[in-house]
């Protein structure tokens, strides 16, 4: 559990085992991350979520991890809060965006049937003149963690759709691979 890279709404404990402390919020006995990092628990017991920040230049073919703050079609903005660069990941804050036509691979009236505000998404760095594009299209890219747009809990992945457990509903979107896990070999930048 220790030192475990883990997502924005991940369970990490229950009230009995740990206090929650930064990067981290207590609902209903249970502890959940609040923001992308790396798990630490102090001697005290209390939890924190933390990642590493370093001045790093974006370019293309990173990839960015970051959570939905609007759409605006054609457009989706992306506040991009992780980067992955060679199997290591870098904490940023950066803004990007991503067009419809680089969502699907197909044609795509309204971003908002497939992309939700708060949707924490993964997206492959095309260019970096003047603003920082993203494209979702491989099938590793898109959304990887996303909550209910009635109820707002977790949705859980049910083959290659999402499903909200609490409320029964069925949502759209277009989910990456790696829902729910960042991927296998990325690691915490030590350096």
């Amino acid at each position: 559990m220790v030192g475990r890279l883990v997502l924005p709404g991940e369970f990490i404990g229950t009230e009995e085992e740990f206090i929650a402390g930064q990067g981290t919020f207590e609902e209903n006995g249970r502890v959940y991350s609040s923001n992308i990092g790396n798990v630490e628990v102090g001697a005290d017991y209390k939890v924190k979520v933390r990642g590493k920040r370093e001045e790093i230049v974006v370019q293309s073919g990173d990839e960015i991890i970051g959570v939905v703050t609007e759409i605006n079609e054609p457009l989706v903005v992306v506040a991009g809060e992780y980067l992955i660069r060679a199997g290591k990941v870098y904490q940023i804050k950066a803004r990007a965006l991503v067009h419809a036509s680089r969502i699907t691979g197909q044609y795509l009236d309204q971003c908002s049937k497939v992309v939700k505000a708060r949707d924490v998404v993964r997206g492959k760095v095309v260019s970096t003149r003047g603003k920082i594009d993203l494209t979702m299209e491989p099938p590793d890219e898109g959304v990887i963690y996303a909550y209910c747009s009635r109820c707002r809990k977790p949705l859980q992945r049910i083959n290659s759709g999402l499903y909200c457990t609490y409320c029964q509903k069925n949502e759209i979107r277009k989910v990456s691979k790696k829902y729910g896990e960042l991927s296998e070999g990325v690691k915490k930048n030590e350096d």
